[in-house]
């Protein structure tokens, strides 16, 4: 029975690893992924944040415009830098050759303001 036990418990521990590693991966391959990879076509879309927006709010104004693919990826990489409460207000304006990971980086900066 200990023995049963203790393979449980190992199989459980390599699939959360293997786990891990694929979301892992995942998360790099989005995050550094243009968001018109595909169709090259890109354009630039304008973006007003208000300065009470949450988080979750800006996220599904970025999907509704076309620059975030998978609100759960983006959240997870806004995660990862720390950044889901540090958005700057204003209006800005992305171009969909951005990776997920650079719309983060102005959002946090707030330098790509267009006034």
């Amino acid at each position: 029975m200990k023995k049963l036990n203790k393979k449980i418990i190992y199989i459980l521990a390599v699939c959360i690893v293997f786990a891990i590693i694929v979301f892992s991966a995942t998360l790099n391959n989005y995050s550094s992924t243009p968001i018109n990879y595909n169709d090259h076509k890109y354009e630039f879309v304008h973006i007003n944040i208000f300065k009470d927006s949450s988080f979750l709010e800006v996220a599904e104004m970025l999907e509704r415009v076309g620059l975030v693919k998978n609100k759960f990826l983006f959240y997870s990489l806004a995660i990862t830098k720390r950044s889901p409460r540090s958005f700057h207000a204003g209006e800005y304006k992305f171009n969909t050759s951005m990776t997920p990971s650079e719309i983060i980086d102005e959002l946090l900066l707030g330098e790509n303001k267009k006034h």
